[in-house]
């Protein structure tokens, strides 16, 4: 049976992979925007051609893209911590839970609507 400090040891190991995760992912996300930002002010101050138009909205759309998919990458690098952790019950939990944010994504992006909303 491991010891407490091993657990310990692991638990903190984990919280620290997790954290770097939201941190430099926030962090590349918000550089992004504020990419975007800037290259908007430039656009409407100054008229620009439509490439710094194009690559502005990209800027953006590639930031909010990045925030969206933060919580996403969380679940599937806690999934792969747990798997080879050989900690089966919550590797299932969290691929469980994996699973139905792709459900959810999937039905989202392939939904069809018939009629007004």
């Amino acid at each position: 049976m491991p010891s407490s400090s091993t657990e310990r040891h692991r638990s903190l190991r984990l919280e620290g992979i997790l954290a770097g995760l939201l941190r430099y992912g926030a962090i590349t996300a918000a550089s992004w925007i504020s990419l975007g930002m800037v290259l908007d002010i430039f656009k409407t101050s100054y008229s620009m051609s439509p490439i710094v138009v194009a690559i502005s909205d990209r800027c953006l759309a590639i930031g909010v893209v990045l925030l969206i998919t933060l919580p996403v990458m969380r679940v599937a690098l806690t999934t792969t911590v747990f798997l080879f952790e050989k900690d089966y019950l919550f590797a299932t939990v969290s691929g469980l839970v994996l699973v139905i944010i792709t459900v959810g994504f999937l039905l989202g992006v392939f939904h069809v609507h018939g009629g007004s909303p």
